[in-house]
């Protein structure tokens, strides 16, 4: 194995309707995050045609990135009655949360935005608030221009010995907000580093995992303009080299 090649990622991608036909699309911000700020090489991964190859996934990549999404998790995989609030995406759910489990059992590094977060929580029990009551505080205006809607809106808090201070540099900072949804009972292992100033959970680690990182903001949109985004893509990056130097 070629100690000097970039770590591998694999990117989620979702399912949607274009014109009437099926499309597996991935949003390009991801990409551009994991390779100028990860300084590693991201790969799609085709959530229609990969939910049967787990094991084979785990063995070709180096890290995953569960990359946001506009579509929501169905309810009844978290245990919660009711018709919840689409769009929804089966193939995808059929694929991250088995993977999530498979890469965690495998000690790789994951980096989990919005979704992916939803999809950490849920693969380790835990729920998620199907709409929050206010929910204005956590998404910017569906009609703003591309750039404002990605402009920072809250303001995130570690708490307090917070070993991610030394991934963000700062133990607040401003994050952008897009979500509708959010995290309830916290999964089983899993650990809140992060709140928004309401409480809601912005930012989890998987216990005894040298990275496993979930936050509920999207760090991907130029990581150039926000110190702790850069840093985090930087430090994913680095577990992923980590990771594939003691695999070789």
């Amino acid at each position: 194995m070629n100690k000097t090649r970039r770590p591998v990622i694999g990117l989620i991608t979702d399912m949607r309707d274009l014109g009437g036909m099926p499309f597996q699309v991935l949003g390009d911000k991801y990409a551009q995050a994991v390779s100028e700020f990860a300084q590693a090489l991201p790969l799609a991964i085709l959530s229609e045609r990969a939910g049967n190859h787990i094991g084979e996934l785990v063995e070709t990549f180096d890290g995953f990135l569960f990359t946001g999404s506009p579509s929501n998790i169905r309810p009844w995989r978290y245990g919660q009655a009711g018709e919840g609030v689409g769009p929804f995406d089966d193939a995808r759910d059929e694929l991250s949360l088995p993977l999530i489990r498979a890469a965690l059992a495998a000690k790789m590094p994951i980096l989990s935005i919005c979704r992916g977060l939803q999809e950490l929580n849920v693969a380790h029990g835990g729920t998620l608030h199907v709409e929050l009551e206010n929910g204005d505080l956590h998404h910017s205006p569906e009609d703003a221009p591309y750039e404002d809607r990605y402009a920072p809106l809250h303001e995130v808090h570690l708490r307090p010995g917070s070993p991610l201070v030394r991934v963000f540099g700062a133990e607040t900072f401003s994050v952008n907000s897009l979500h509708y949804q959010a995290l309830a009972k916290i999964g089983e292992g899993l650990s809140v580093q992060g709140t928004a100033p309401d409480g809601i959970p912005e930012i989890v680690t998987v216990e005894g995992q040298p990275f496993a990182v979930g936050v509920q903001w999207h760090p991907e949109y130029r990581p150039d303009l926000h110190d702790p985004n850069r840093a985090l893509f930087q430090s994913f990056g680095e577990a992923a080299r980590a990771y594939r130097a003691a695999r070789a």
